[in-house]
């Protein structure tokens, strides 16, 4: 099958999230983000936006953290792009210096996060309270990320955004101005309770929304309300584009590795729980066969290793540690990356079978 890339440059943002940790998100997040870029030429911004910053721990050397975290930092995080906002302004300090893709193992220029996100919730849960009474600065911060957006829009073909679990403010603003959700899943009850708890959040947070835009109208006019960025068609974004089933254990059976039933069980419900929760937001029809983007089997020691090299999985070479089964391990995480990748950029619309 020969496959063609699309032409242009339309910047489209793809957040990882799923209401339950310890799914493998910010692995397979980092690694689909790398393997794009280097395999498939996308040009990739990559912003982690986790309190607890494991995008980027995975990305940049212990040795450079204190430049990003010390009591003298030299380096830009997501929390100096926030901090107008995080001062009482609307707007977002851009900041010309990533950690670039050309410094690192990953091949994407990186935002890097930072802990402090989980102290500023409040000021995004007043701005979006504001938001939901038609005030202009309410919409403008809630909306920060529509900003980033434009701003990076002729640079970058995709911008992958790592979050935490938290079914709060933050993601809240986050996820109402991306274009595509990928949710990992855990092979556990936990993460389909997480499924249905995600579904009745967003729907909640969508409806106020769409109350609030008529409110904006109402109290500002057509003209102020569209001279900003904001988002006024809340129905074309938060659009579900692919699942994947994360960290599961396989045993050797008569006819071939599977998981073991303890797993199986959980596994076979996924498909069903999301489109039961998740139907209202999945993107051109898709199926639910076209959304499950490939499971990844737990691959034991490769993601530790990973972390120390600060390397992409499907890279990790001799050189970072890779000894004897583990060679093999790399050449399948790599083949099932590449499938995830393919079928993806397939949802999307940007690569075509011909």
């Amino acid at each position: 099958m020969k496959y063609s890339m699309k032409a242009g440059r339309i910047l489209k943002i793809i957040t990882y999230f799923n209401n339950k940790g310890g799914v493998g998100k910010t692995t397979l997040a980092v690694n689909v983000a790398s393997f794009m870029a280097t395999h498939f030429g996308k040009k990739v911004l990559f912003l982690d936006a986790d309190p607890q910053a494991n995008s980027t721990q995975m990305m940049v050397p212990d040795q450079f953290w204190l430049d990003y975290y010390g009591e003298r930092a030299s380096k830009s995080t997501i929390m100096n792009f926030l901090s107008p906002i995080i001062e009482g302004d609307s707007g977002l300090n851009f900041i010309d210096e990533l950690y670039m893709g050309t410094a690192n193992r990953y091949n994407v220029d990186l935002i890097p996060g930072h802990p402090g996100l989980s102290v500023i919730e409040d000021i995004f849960s007043d701005a979006w309270n504001k938001s939901l009474g038609g005030d202009i600065g309410g919409f403008r911060r809630t909306n920060w990320l529509r900003q980033m957006k434009q701003h990076y829009a002729s640079t970058y073909d995709y911008m992958f955004i790592d979050v935490g679990p938290s079914l709060g403010a933050l993601n809240r603003s986050i996820l109402l101005n991306t274009d595509f959700v990928v949710t990992p899943m855990g092979s556990d009850i936990f993460s389909l309770i997480g499924v249905s708890n995600i579904s009745t959040w967003i729907k909640e947070w969508m409806h106020s929304y769409r109350r609030a835009v008529h409110v904006l109208y109402d109290r500002h006019g057509s003209q102020s309300a569209e001279k900003y960025l904001f988002n006024l068609d809340i129905d074309k974004t938060t659009k579900l584009i692919g699942f994947s089933i994360q960290q599961y254990v396989t045993r050797t059976f008569a006819d071939g590795r599977r998981p073991i039933a303890a797993y199986e069980s959980i596994i076979i419900q996924v498909p069903e729980a999301i489109e039961k929760h998740l139907n209202y937001l999945i993107y051109n029809n898709l199926t639910i066969e076209e959304l499950n983007l490939g499971d990844v089997p737990y691959l034991y020691s490769l993601v530790p290793l990973a972390q120390a090299s600060k390397s992409p999985m499907y890279s990790l070479v001799r050189g970072d540690g890779v000894v004897g089964g583990q060679t093999s391990s790399v050449k399948k995480y790599k083949e099932i990356l590449d499938s995830i990748t393919r079928k993806l950029l397939k949802n999307m619309g940007d690569l075509n079978a011909d």
